[in-house]
This record gives structure tokens, sequence and C-alpha cells, in this order.
């Protein structure tokens, strides 16, 4: 296959600041993911941008002091006295009409800040969050696109589908624990989706990506590569690409959205 082209253009809608929401319901999409979706008049500003674009939760402790008032200066300013847990989501939709933001969270089976909150937010609950980040835009001028992840990836690879073109043409490779965990992922692109489910086997650097990839048989042409994930299995996909596909090593750039080593990613 001949080098190929990754479009790592992104866009950014607005600049960053601290956003203030309130939880507006939960709902369990799989077995193991939780969406929550917040929302308030303090969204009325808010510009989604889609694909994969995230923000930064600020979960503080119970009872923490916070700054008054609280902007993105103010919280900054009070990090050497309380610091939040910070952890970065991609957000799976944004309803700018009704003001509502939707995250979905993975929940691990040891769980960390951003699930152990995600299991116990109700109704009322408060959430603060910083950003948004960049956005990524597909490349228009590719021939088709290839988008890989476990998981954590599947609401930036749900955003990316549904802003691809129509008839536009994308192989999706998704590692899930089971065949339970598949969702929908709607989109007018000529999409053929590959499910892998790890059935057992630990999430991370199990091989099942690099593998799925080793074996796929790829279309030829100019190619916009998105992938998120472990650390590890991603550096694998990236081996993968580029040496039994022949693409080349700097176009493909893999996002690490977690690291095996890492007990309490979210």
């Amino acid at each position: 296959m001949n080098a190929n082209t990754l479009s790592r253009r992104r866009s950014r809608p607005q600049a960053t600041r601290l956003w203030h929401t309130t939880v507006l319901r939960t709902e369990r999409i799989t077995p193991r993911m939780l969406r929550v979706t917040v929302g308030g008049e303090g969204l009325a500003g808010f510009v989604g941008d889609g694909t994969d674009q995230h923000v930064t939760l600020y979960l503080y402790e119970p009872g923490a002091e916070l700054p008054r008032p609280l902007t993105l200066e103010t919280a900054r300013g009070a990090l050497s006295r309380v610091r939040p847990h910070m952890r970065g989501y991609t957000i799976r939709r944004h309803d700018p009409v009704n003001h509502e933001i939707d995250f979905d969270f993975v929940l691990h089976d040891h769980g960390g800040p951003a699930a152990d909150w995600a299991r116990g937010a109700g109704r009322g609950d408060s959430l603060i969050f910083v950003g948004p980040s960049p956005a990524y835009r597909p490349d228009p001028a590719a021939d088709w696109h290839l988008l890989i992840g476990d998981e954590t990836a599947l609401p930036a690879i749900a955003g990316i589908l549904a802003e691809l073109p129509t008839g536009a043409a994308a192989r999706v490779f998704v590692e899930v624990d089971s065949a339970a965990e598949e969702q929908s992922l709607p989109t007018s692109a000529a999409a053929e989706i590959t499910w892998l489910h790890r059935d057992g086997l630990p999430a991370g650097a199990n091989g099942l990506l690099a593998r799925a990839i080793a074996a796929a048989s790829l279309p030829r042409g100019r190619v916009g590569v998105w992938a998120a994930g472990e650390r590890i299995a991603m550096r694998d996909v990236r081996e993968q690409l580029v040496l039994r596909h022949g693409l080349n090593r700097a176009d493909v750039r893999p996002n690490t959205y977690w690291r095996g080593d890492d007990e309490a990613h979210d």
C-alpha cells in the first residue's frame, strides 16, 4: 500500500473556560457503559464541535472549600490548597437548543474517580468541567477513513462517524468486553464496523486490536486514520499499520487515552 496522509487538522470553536452544569439524568447504555446527561442555562454559551472534542472534568472532594466565584482562573489559583481529580472525557452528544451534554463513562471493575462519581450521580448533582478542546476534522481529501479504539474511544468514534459525509468509505475496529457492549453507531457513511470481544482477556495490551489490524485486508488509496485507547495497544496498532500495511509512521499518531499501568484509569 502506498504511503497515505493523516489529517491532523483540528478546530477550536471557543476559548477554554470553566463550566458549571447540573445532572439531568443517567442511563445505562450497556452493562459497562453509563451515560450521564448534564445541562442548564450555564451551557447556553457552549459551542460544540463534534468528533473527539473533549473537556476536563474537575471532580472535587465532597465538602471542598472552593473559591467564590469559581472560574477557571480562581480554580487554577487554588490548586495548591484544593485540587480536584481531573479526567478528560469526550463529549458524546451536545444539544445546543436544550443546553445538554452527554458523557459516557466506562464502569471499570476497579473503579476510579470519574467512574465512581458517575455510578453515584443523580439528578441535581453538580458537574464542573473545563474546556472544550479542539476537535478532530476528518480529512476531506481522504479516499477512506480508518477508526480504531477500545470502549474508551467509543464516544469519539461515534462522533466522527456521525460527521463523515454521506457514502464516505470507512473501516472501524472497536474492542469491547463482550458482545453485550456493542452499541449502535449511526452514520451516513458507508462504514464497515468490526467488533472485537475480549471475552475474558484483560483490557489494554492484549493484542486484540493489533492482530485484527494485521489480519485485515484494507482498501488502497489515501486514508485518514484516527485511533485511541491504551498506550501499548495503540503502539502495537501503529506498528501493524506501518509494517504490515505500509503507512507512513509520521501519518499514524494514535491518542493515548489511558495506560495499563494506571490502576485508576477512567
